[in-house]
């Protein structure tokens, strides 16, 4: 240290120096320390830059062993696939029921319109729908060219018409001279033979023009009986002919159909096996697929006379009694066959009769599922009693609505919305 009023030392000089380079030299090393020291927030590590990938990750992970898992088990997770039938509508009367069929409306009297001959329509009086009485004329093919070669034969007959009278004549004079022993016998020959090769081409002639005119007659198409028009397969300017050969612009063979309404009946094929069950004029019962809420009277009225080898069944033919106008061709509908010597009460309502297995409980309720567009929806019921594989419906559905079938063993927790996909037959 240096006191004031002396002088100093050389080596006082020097340590005064050091400790005063060290007094400005401290504070700024400790500063230094201190700050390596201390801990800096914006170097922390962004925990949100990892934990997102990470989480994707796991997620892709996941997704591929599910589905891993589910090629190695076969599992799938599209809609369930499911049988439907319909809420049926069972009648009073069929409580004496023998057996019952299905089958299709079919007609008794029935014809199928087509040419006698290859043919251009030209005219056609025939819409789906129309009614048309037997002998009405109901279309033209084109028959120009046929009155051309009507003509044209015409023309040709009369010509050798004309030239037979006149070999006739000749014929007649050879005859004459070779009787006044004036003519000979081969000028009277050679008329003859005249004659007789004119009278031949007559006969050729004659035959074409009775061909042609019986073409242009088929040409006109009349309806063979009264009916509808059920179907129409030509328009004007197709070729129609009597072996369909379906070309491009051709009708084929048949190009309409007329069906007596008034004959309309029930086809059905019956196990053989039960035919001993069934006897002709046994009353039945016809329900039409489109409308089973209305069941119309009817009886057997045939049994076929062979069997079906293949399918082991017999044809028989029902008549509804009280057909109306709902009843048409082709439709399909169910007979039930009733025991004759049963009363029953023909007054009392039919009752809605569902499957037993058909009944499901959603969300603490009974029910059905109906099947519209590929979903099942759940319609709660208002059951009754049951009666074999069947339970009443007293309110909920109606007769024709289709459901599961068999949702009671489907293997699936049925919610009120379910999509579902619908076996094929």
């Amino acid at each position: 240290m240096i006191v004031p009023g002396r002088r100093a030392r050389p080596g006082e000089a020097r340590k005064s120096l050091r400790e005063s380079e060290m007094s400005l030299i401290e504070p700024s090393n400790r500063t230094a320390d201190l700050s390596a020291l201390k801990i800096r927030r914006e170097a922390r590590p962004d925990r949100g830059r990892w934990i997102l990938p990470a989480v994707a990750t796991a997620i892709v992970v996941v997704l591929a062993a599910v589905l891993v898992w589910g090629k190695a088990t076969g599992a799938t997770f599209r809609a369930p696939e499911v049988s439907v039938t319909r809420v049926a509508l069972v009648t009073p009367t069929q409580a004496s029921t023998v057996l019952t069929a299905s089958g299709y409306v079919v007609a008794r009297s029935k014809a199928e319109i087509s040419p006698k001959s290859v043919g251009r329509v030209a005219w056609l009086n025939l819409e789906e729908g129309q009614k048309v009485k037997k002998g009405e004329l109901v279309a033209r093919l084109e028959s120009q060219e046929l009155e051309a070669q009507r003509k044209q034969y015409a023309a040709s007959r009369e010509q050798a018409l004309a030239e037979l009278a006149n070999a006739r004549v000749e014929r007649q004079r050879a005859g004459t001279l070779l009787k006044d022993q004036v003519g000979s016998q081969q000028a009277f020959d050679a008329a003859d033979a005249r004659v007789k090769s004119l009278e031949a081409q007559v006969a050729s002639i004659e035959a074409q023009v009775r061909y042609v005119e019986e073409l242009i007659r088929n040409a006109e198409i009349y309806s063979p009986i009264d009916g509808v028009v059920t179907v129409k397969k030509a328009f004007v300017g197709e070729t129609v002919s009597p072996q369909g050969f379906g070309g491009a612009g051709s009708a084929g063979a048949t190009f309409a159909v007329i069906v007596d309404l008034g004959s309309l009946e029930m086809e059905a094929d019956i196990n053989e096996q039960n035919l001993g069950r069934l006897s002709i004029g046994q009353p039945a019962e016809v329900a039409l697929d489109a409308y089973p809420d209305r069941p119309y009277k009817a009886r057997l009225r045939q049994i076929v006379p062979t069997a079906d080898r293949q399918k082991g069944s017999v044809k028989v033919k029902i008549e509804i009694l009280d057909r109306d106008a709902r009843v048409l061709p082709e439709m399909s509908c169910r007979v039930v066959f009733l025991n004759p010597e049963t009363k029953v009460d023909t007054e009392a309502k039919p009752k809605v009769m569902v499957p037993s297995a058909s009944v499901v409980e959603v969300d603490g309720k009974k029910g059905v599922l109906l099947v519209k567009e590929g979903e099942a929806l759940f319609r709660p019921l208002a059951l009754g009693a049951a009666a074999g594989s069947q339970v009443e419906v007293a309110s909920g559905v109606s007769g024709g609505e289709e459901i599961v079938a068999e949702a009671t063993g489907a293997n699936v927790k049925w919610r009120a919305e379910q999509k579902v996909r619908v076996k094929k037959d």
